[in-house]
């Protein structure tokens, strides 16, 4: 059709040519050309109306061909629709059940060329031309329809029918021109003149008329005369939602019908065979379903649907049925290995299909030249899957023409499928390689669980082994490591120590490139550690101590990039120290002793920047320690005893502030033992058996409180070893790790001073005076104070501190007023508690048989008759008091309580209190919290934090019956009936620490408290009284100090607390242990004398 558009455009244009020349060349001013544009239009006109005319005889030849496919195929016209134009019919639209529709112009007279058809003798339609048969270059007649060849039997092709030719008009040059061969060539019908003729009786372009006032048939008269009945199709039948449904075999399927008239009298009925059932659902008189179920196995059938309108009219449709059947495949779905490998699928159908994969890694293989009725084979290469994920792909079932018929899902695996395979092998194999028959704990080992979950084993989410953990000494793991383990590709934790593992350490282990702790210490490997290993990328920590390797470390091992820590102690590993050592730029652990390591250390260890820890002792290093150690910035350990190591300690040693352990014990060093630096910064120090000169300082007395590791013997020292540190609680255990010295050297012990001035002796000092209510009275005597500490105002000074620390926390500093204090003087022969030393109270103090506590003890009945019974209107059975003990140690604390009532005491040391730090902060919680015991009859709450005892029946008996006469107020052995529930409840303690915790009178478990810490559970930092614990004291306070005439009101009480209620939220609520830095080293003991 383009191509006839195209030659009509030609055509106007040759034509307006000549006129545009002829208008130009006689253009004149006085010139009348309405004549000539007359003419032009008048051409311009018939030039349309030839276009108009070409088009409306093209659709019809197109037109006539549908109806003869329609003759054919035996289809039926649906509609007839006329085309008007104002109130002329100038043709028809048809519409056909089959086919497409159509559009028929009528002719009218003209110098037009008549096509038609003819049906010849053999049954079949020709194209005529002006009434003779329209032939081809060969002389042949042209078909005006082509249908495919009958099909043959099953299995045969039914043979192709020749494809009719639809004719193609076009004008050009003023002549009618026909092709039927695809325009591939023109023949020249007659001239096209355009001039309008008069309508003609039947017309002679192509239709004469069109006849629809038959209700059976439309008749289709052609210009020759010729005519073409089509049957109308009739109005009663069945229509279906799908005439062509596809179904599986046993499968129920649901198909809605509808007719286009019926009543009462209408009937659908099904037949069908083979097993088919169809059963008929109706709805109404025009609609319902048909409920279809196939046999299994499935036959290719048809369900007959038959329609009567009851009297004499009965109609007939059939549903057939697309029928693919994929053996072997369940829910449509295939699954492949992860590698490369072939798919084969059996498809049965009732069609010609083919099988289309739709992704790149399914290739075909082979395809069928597929048949109906018949099962089809397909083969596919599936390309390996390379990812360690799953992936699905499709293949798709579409009959020849591309439409889908099914849908078959493939499911390929990975590698990471063969790999967790193949890993699983591997561990059975260690399984057996370490006997594991033997082990200890062996949980699921072969089992067809996943390996995850056998012990020691653990995956990450991919399935593949990311950490094989044995840590156990008690496993019993023997035998050796097999190589395969170096095939484990994900694996970045290894530990398998304290075990029996014997043998080599396998070269494959260097293939683990994911590793980063590699941990087989404490075993009985031998030979050489592989050179290997050096090449894992990623390793950042190698523990191989504790077994019998032998040789060099492997150059390798000193170039890792990742590489933080080394442990290779207790080997027979030999060789140098490489001079290379600094490419470890990430080093910050590195221990070799216990090894024959031979040579000098080399300078370069000091550009070692993150190195915290250094352990070469026990080897036969010898030279002198790195001048530049003090660059090790980040240095906290360094022990390098037993070497033969000289020289002096570099003064830039100085410069590792973070320094807290030094070992250089057993070397030929000498110099100054510099031990003002070491005490500042260190907690254990070892430097005997050298040659070091010095002397001893008298910070060395507070550095023993709390540290043990001291070792300064068989040196070069000199001098007096000054009091503080001979009379330190640890003197005697510490003696024979100072005293001792190289011969020719030695350290003097002071001689003791001896009193000579007991005037003093006895005197009574008041402190303090109540300045409200009856007073209570609480007497500080002193032990261990000789004549000069009184001349020299230490007394005087502690005594004071005493006072101090106790009024400085509630409730005792708000009532303040309510106190009489007094200070006996006691008059010691000497003031330190040394063996042989003589004080006036005979005070002893030391560590406590239960590990962790402290004990105390004074002559109570040298207390009571020579020295509190000097103070005036003191009651002993209600008044208390403080026995302090001239020694600078917080391992001296104890309180004497007598129960239900009678003398309580407390004895305390300084503490950490020294004279020239005037510091004595750690004694006034001290003091407190022995208030709490004697006056305030508080139970203690702590306990040891490595504890597991469980409070018994006695215990919690004992903390029943001493809360029955108010005592112990803060505790309780009933968590649903605590003494503090009515805090718990006082939205005005919402914000205190105030809950039940667990943990308490020397119980880990089965004794409550109130409150996370308290001064009562620990004397270290900015402790307080707890709720409870402040109740108790202030109601002992007021009832000592107003007698019977004093009544406890609650409300009075929380009035006056509510300076101790924070006043936002707290945000600690936890039941935790404190922190093992905030853990008091010594407990101090409380003594119940029960009355």
């Amino acid at each position: 059709m383009w191509n006839l558009f195209t030659h009509f455009f030609k055509c106007r244009h040759l034509i307006w040519l000549p006129v545009l020349c002829v208008t130009l060349a006689g253009c004149k001013d006085d010139f009348d050309d309405s004549e000539l544009r007359k003419q032009i239009a008048d051409l311009d006109g018939r030039l349309t109306s030839l276009e108009k005319l070409c088009a409306q005889m093209n659709t019809n030849i197109s037109s006539m061909q549908t109806i003869v496919n329609a003759l054919q195929q035996n289809d039926y016209i649906t509609g007839v629709t006329p085309i008007t134009e104002g109130s002329n019919t100038i043709g028809y639209t048809i519409t056909f059940a089959k086919n497409k529709p159509i559009t028929i112009y009528h002719g009218e007279n003209g110098s037009t060329p008549v096509i038609g058809i003819k049906k010849d003798t053999d049954g079949i339609y020709y194209w005529t031309l002006d009434g003779e048969w329209l032939l081809d270059a060969s002389d042949n007649k042209i078909k005006a329809e082509g249908t495919d060849g009958e099909s043959g039997e099953a299995g045969e092709e039914g043979k192709p029918g020749q494809n009719g030719i639809t004719p193609v008009l076009k004008i050009e040059e003023g002549y009618w021109y026909v092709s039927y061969d695809n325009e591939n060539s023109w023949q020249q019908l007659g001239k096209a003149s355009g001039e309008k003729g008069e309508p003609g009786e039947k017309g002679d372009s192509m239709f004469s008329s069109v006849d629809t006032s038959n209700d059976g048939y439309v008749i289709f008269t052609l210009a020759d005369g010729t005519e073409l009945k089509l049957p109308r199709k009739d109005s009663f039948g069945i229509s279906f939602s799908n005439a062509f449904p596809g179904i599986s075999a046993g499968e129920t399927i649901e198909i809605e019908y509808t007719l286009p008239k019926g009543d009462e009298k209408t009937l659908v009925k099904t037949a069908c065979q083979n097993g088919w059932q169809a059963v008929v659902n109706k709805k109404d008189h025009l609609s319902g379903t048909i409920t279809i179920t196939a046999p299994d196995p499935i036959t290719d059938d048809e369900v007959l649907v038959f329609v009567s309108d009851g009297e004499e009219k009965t109609v007939m449709s059939a549903i057939s049925f697309c029928i693919v059947i994929l053996d072997d495949i369940q829910d449509n779905t295939v699954k492949v290995g992860g590698g490369d490998g072939y798919l084969n699928l059996e498809i049965t159908s009732n069609l010609e299909i083919k099988a289309v994969p739709k992704n790149e890694w399914i290739i075909t293989d082979e395809q069928p030249q597929s048949k109906a009725l018949a099962t089809n084979h397909f083969h596919f290469k599936v390309l390996a899957n390379g990812d360690k994920q799953n992936r699905t792909g499709h293949i798709e079932v579409q009959d020849m023409g591309g439409k889908v018929l099914k849908t078959i899902t493939v499911i390929q695996g990975n590698a990471l499928e063969e790999e967790i395979a193949k890993e699983r092998e591997i561990l059975i194999k260690f399984y057996y390689a370490t006997n594991g028959d033997q082990w200890e704990n062996n949980t699921n080992w072969c089992s067809d669980k996943p390996v995850g979950e056998w012990y020691g084993i653990k995956t990450g989410y991919d399935g593949l082994i990311h950490a094989i953990e044995f840590v156990s000494i008690n496993n019993n793991l023997s035998g050796y490591l097999i190589p395969e383990l170096g095939d484990l590709s994900e694996l970045s934790f290894l530990e398998i120590r304290n075990s029996k593992i014997s043998g080599s350490i396998p070269e494959e282990l260097g293939k683990l490139q994911h590793v980063y702790y590699l941990n087989l210490s404490c075993n009985q490997l031998t030979g050489e550690i592989p050179t290997s290993i050096g090449q894992i990328k990623s390793l950042e920590t190698l523990y191989l101590q504790q077994n019998q390797l032998s040789g060099e470390i492997p150059n390798s091992i000193w170039q890792m990039p990742s590489l933080k820590r080394i442990e290779l102690q207790y080997n027979q590993l030999s060789g140098e120290l490489p001079q290379n050592i600094n490419d470890l730029k990430t080093l910050d652990y590195l221990d070799l002793s216990y090894n024959q390591f031979t040579g000098e250390i080399p300078e370069t260890i000091c550009l070692l920047s993150d190195l915290f820890r250094l352990e070469l002792s026990n080897n036969q290093l010898t030279g002198t320690l790195p001048e530049n150690i003090g660059n090790l910035k980040k240095l906290e350990i360094l022990k390098l005893a037993n070497n033969q190591l000289s020289g002096t300690i570099p003064a830039s040693i100085k410069q590792c502030s973070e320094l807290t352990y030094i070992d250089l014990s057993n070397n030929q060093l000498h110099g100054d033992i510099m031990l003002d630096f070491f005490l500042q910064h260190c907690d254990a120090i070892r430097l005997n058996n050298n040659y070091f000169t010095g002397s001893i300082p008298a910070k060395l007395a507070s550095w023993l409180d709390k540290n043990f590791v001291f070792n300064i013997s068989y040196n070069c020292l000199s001098g007096t070893i000054p009091w503080e540190v001979v009379y330190h609680f640890r003197w005697g255990s510490s003696k024979s790790s100072i005293q001792p010295q190289n011969e020719g050297y030695r350290l003097e012990i002071p001689t003791l001073y001896e009193s000579t001035d007991y005037s003093e002796d006895g005197k009574v000092i008041v402190l303090q005076k109540a300045t409200a209510g009856n007073g209570i009275n609480v007497a500080i005597v002193g032990d261990g104070f000789a004549d000069v500490d009184f001349t020299s105002g230490h007394f005087d000074n502690v005594m004071h501190k005493t006072m101090e620390g106790l009024f400085r926390l509630e409730p005792m500093k708000s009532f303040r007023h309510l106190f009489n204090v007094y200070a006996v003087k006691t008059v010691s022969k000497h003031n330190v508690f040394l063996e042989g030393s003589e004080t006036a109270l005979e005070g002893k103090y030391g560590e406590g048989e239960i590990a962790g506590t402290s004990e105390a003890e004074c002559n109570e009945e040298t207390l009571r008759n020579k020295y509190i019974n000097k103070i005036p209107d003191f009651n002993p059975d209600e008044d208390i008091c403080f026995v302090i003990l001239n020694a600078y140690t917080p391992n001296a604390s104890a309180s004497y309580c007598r129960y239900p009532q009678g003398f309580s005491y407390s004895i305390s040391g300084l503490g950490s209190y020294t004279p020239a730090s005037n510091n004595l902060h750690g004694f006034e919680n001290d003091i407190c919290e022995r208030f709490g015991d004697t006056f305030g009859r508080l139970g203690a709450e702590w306990w040891f934090e490595t504890s597991e005892d469980v409070a018994t029946d006695a215990t919690k008996e004992k903390v029943l019956k001493h809360q029955a006469n108010g005592w112990y107020m803060n505790l309780s052995v009933a968590p649903e009936n605590v003494p503090w529930k009515k805090f718990l409840t006082d939205e005005r303690y919402a914000n205190e620490d105030v809950g039940i915790y667990e943990g308490g009178y020397y119980c880990a478990s089965g004794i409550y408290r109130s409150s996370y810490t308290s001064i009562m559970r620990t004397t270290i930092g900015e402790v307080t009284f707890n709720v409870p614990s402040r109740e108790a004291i202030y109601k002992r306070m007021m009832q000592q100090a107003y007698g019977d005439s004093w009544q406890y009101d609650y409300e009075k009480f929380v009035e006056y607390d509510a300076i101790n209620r924070n006043s936002t939220p707290q945000l600690l609520r936890s039941t935790a242990d404190a922190p093992k830095e905030d853990r008091p080293r010594y407990h101090p003991m409380v003594i119940i004398h029960e009355q």
